[in-house]
């Protein structure tokens, strides 16, 4: 495999629409509907390296309610896609964020986003840095394989939702006392 999976602990941002905002943790709806990295049924969570990036990537030139929450990563096996200044590695790279995914899946065609993913998915990667779509200057991160804690062993990447108050937290969990 041409991307080598190392270790990355980084703060992420990521909005949340209003649907999904008490479990910010799921990647239920990109599961559901699918993404640039990751075919309709492949759970995925899109993060953002920067608040300004998360937001440009969640409106997408759409007016819609949100809210913006930051997270810590830690994790073992992130492919670093990006030349590590926020633009692609490689021309296999450039061409998976430019190509239109969504026309492609559309008449059943494998976008190659999707098959780079797949590669990644099956060499063990827990996510992938990239290059964000909508900020050029920007970077996200999808995640194929994470848990709501600190990752233990490896075998998932940790996110924790930085909540303090818990304001985020779906109904019946115990908030932080005040």
């Amino acid at each position: 495999m041409p991307y080598p999976l190392v270790p990355l602990a980084i703060p992420l941002w990521r909005m949340l629409t209003i649907r999904y905002q008490r479990d910010p943790l799921s990647g239920e709806g990109a599961r559901r509907l699918g993404g640039r990295w990751n075919a309709k049924g492949t759970p995925a969570l899109y993060l953002a390296s920067d608040a300004a990036t998360a937001v440009a990537e969640f409106y997408q030139g759409l007016p819609k309610p949100g809210t913006l929450a930051p997270y810590r990563l830690e994790a073992t096996r992130i492919a670093d896609l990006t030349d590590g200044a926020g633009a692609p590695r490689d021309a296999s790279v450039e061409h998976a964020c430019t190509a239109n995914w969504k026309a492609m899946a559309a008449r059943g065609k494998v976008p190659p986003s999707w098959a780079l993913a797949d590669e990644l998915i099956a060499a063990g990667a827990q996510g992938a840095l990239v290059p964000s779509v909508q900020n050029r200057a920007g970077t996200c991160l999808v995640l194929w394989d994470w848990q709501a804690q600190p990752a233990q062993g490896g075998e998932s990447a940790g996110l924790t939702l930085l909540d303090p108050e818990g304001s985020l937290a779906p109904p019946g969990l115990a908030r932080p006392s005040e």
